[in-house]
C-alpha cells in the first residue's frame, strides 16, 4: 500500500506540477497585464480629465490667463471661485489642479490633516518637462503635497503660445493601489480554486488508476504466495489502456503458470501433485468421491511397435476420452507414464455407469497415426466403498484392483 499511495503521490505532482507552473505564469503575466491595463486606462482617463477641464474653461470663457492679487482670471472672469473642479473630485474621485507658473492656485488635493495644497509647489523635474519644454507629462510616482499620486500634466497656454502654467489631474495612488490589489486577489483566488478544482479532478482519476494498479499488485503477489486460484477484477482487464494490457497479461501469465505447475504438458489433465493438492481439499471439506484407478494395455507394445510419437498420440487421445466422460462431475490426473487417476464426485452406481461409458468409447475409437490403425483397451480399479479411509488409502485400493485386472487379461473393470 505505500507503494502504491507514493504512485498515486506521484501521479499527482507529475500532473499537478505543470498546471501549476503555467497557472503560476497565468496569474503572475494575468496579474502584470491587469495591472497596466488598469494603469494604462488611468492615465487615459487622467489625461482625459485635463483636456475636458482646459476645454471647458476655454469654450465657457473667453480670454488670456492672468494670475493678479492671488486670483486666477480668465478673460474678465474670475474663475478661481469656480466649484466645476470639486464637482470633477466628486463624480470621479479625481483630483485637478491649475498651476500659476510652478504654484498651485487652484486645486482639490487635500493632506491627511484635510488642509489645501493651494500655494505649494511642483516638483523641479515637471516644471523642466512642462513649463520650459511645453510637454504632457505622465507619472505613477508624484509627490503631491507629501502624498503619492499618479498624475498627469499639461501645459497651460495662452493664445500667444507662451506656457504660463500647468493643469494636472491625479488619483491617489493608495486607492489605485487597492483597488487594483482587490482585482488582483480575486484572479488570484479564481486561479487557485481552478486549480484546485483540476487537482480533484487528477486525483479522482489518479484513484481509480490507484485502485486497479493495487488490485493488479495484491492479484501478482497472491500469485507469488503460491495460490493460483486468484482472479483478476474484470474491469480491469476490460480497460482499454495499458494498465487493461497488464492486466490481461497478468492473467495470462497467471494461467499459464497454473497450467504449468498443476497440468501434465503432454495430455493437460492434472499433474499428481495437484490432484493431491484437490484431493485433501476434498478430504477436508468430507465431500463424497469414487476412485478410479486405470491404465492402457499393451503401452510398451505401442511405443515398440510405432514409435514413441504414436505412444503420445495415443495418450493425448484417451486423455480427451476421459476429459470428456469426467466433465461436469469430477477430475483426472496423469499418474505416471501411461496409468490416470480419476476422481468422479458421484456414488458407486454412478462412477460405475461413467467407468462403463469410458471403457465403451476407448475400444470404439479409431485411434489412427499415420495411417496405422492401433487398437486400444484400457483396465480400470474402481474403489467407491471404503469412504471412512484417507484418499491415499483409497487410491492404494484402487491400485490393486487395477492390478487384479491386468493380471486377468486387461480390458476389464475391476469393482
Amino acid at each position: 500500500m505505500k507503494r502504491n499511495n507514493s504512485i498515486q503521490k506521484k501521479m499527482l505532482f507529475i500532473s499537478l506540477l505543470p498546471i501549476l507552473i503555467l497557472s503560476i505564469l497565468i496569474v503572475s503575466l494575468g496579474m502584470i497585464l491587469l495591472y497596466r491595463s488598469y494603469t494604462l486606462s488611468i492615465q487615459e482617463e487622467l489625461e482625459s480629465t485635463t483636456n475636458i477641464l482646459m476645454d471647458c474653461l476655454d469654450l465657457t470663457v473667453p480670454g488670456d490667463y492672468y494670475y493678479e492679487d492671488d486670483v486666477l482670471y480668465k478673460g474678465d472672469l474670475n474663475i478661481t471661485a469656480s466649484a466645476m473642479m470639486n464637482r470633477v473630485r466628486e463624480r470621479s474621485g479625481i483630483d485637478t489642479t491649475i498651476f500659476w507658473n510652478d504654484t498651485r492656485v487652484l486645486t482639490t488635493v487635500v493632506d491627511e490633516s484635510g488642509v489645501s495644497a493651494t500655494g505649494t509647489k511642483a516638483s523641479a523635474e515637471v516644471v523642466k518637462e512642462v513649463l520650459l519644454e511645453g510637454n504632457n507629462y505622465y507619472s505613477s510616482d508624484l509627490d503631491v503635497n507629501g502624498m503619492m499620486y499618479i498624475g498627469y500634466y499639461m501645459p497651460l497656454v495662452n493664445s500667444d503660445q507662451t506656457v504660463i502654467g500647468m493643469v494636472f489631474a491625479g488619483k491617489n495612488r493608495q486607492q489605485v493601489y487597492d483597488k487594483v490589489f482587490g482585482v488582483l486577489v480575486w484572479f488570484a483566488v479564481f486561479s487557485v480554486f481552478a486549480v484546485l478544482f483540476a487537482a480533484l479532478l487528477i486525483r479522482l482519476f489518479s484513484k481509480r488508476m490507484t485502485v486497479d494498479i493495487n488490485g493488479i499488485n495484491e492479484f501478482l503477489a497472491t500469485i507469488a504466495k503460491g495460490d493460483l486460484t486468484a482472479s483478476l477484477n474484470e474491469e480491469i482487464v476490460q480497460r482499454g489502456d495499458e494498465l487493461g494490457t497488464i492486466g490481461q497479461y497478468a492473467s495470462k501469465m497467471r494461467t499459464d503458470l497454473k497450467n504449468l505447475i498443476e497440468n501434465d504438458p503432454l495430455t493437460t489433465l492434472f499433474n499428481r501433485r495437484s490432484c493431491n493438492n484437490k484431493l485433501k481439499a476434498m478430504e477436508n471439506e468430507k465431500a463424497d468421491y469414487s476412485v478410479v484407478m486405470c491404465d492402457i494395455d499393451w503401452f510398451k507394445k505401442i511405443n515398440d511397435n510405432y514409435g514413441h510419437d504414436a505412444g503420445d498420440y495415443v495418450l493425448v487421445k484417451v486423455s480427451q476420452l476421459i476429459l470428456d466422460n469426467i466433465k461436469h462431475c469430477g477430475f483426472a490426473s496423469r499418474w505416471g507414464g501411461e496409468e490416470f487417476l480419476l476422481i468422479y464426485r458421484l456414488d458407486y452406481n454412478g462412477a460405475k455407469a461413467r467407468v462403463e461409458q469410458l471403457q465403451k468409447a476407448i475400444r470404439d475409437y479409431d485411434f489412427t497415426y499415420k495411417d496405422a490403425g492401433i487398437r486400444i483397451t484400457m483396465t480400470f480399479g474402481v474403489e467407491a466403498d471404503h469412504k471412512e479411509e484417507s484418499y491415499e488409502e483409497r487410491i492404494k485400493i484402487a491400485d490393486n484392483k487395477l492390478y487384479i485386472g491386468k493380471n486377468n487379461g486387461r480390458d476389464q473393470i475391476v469393482y
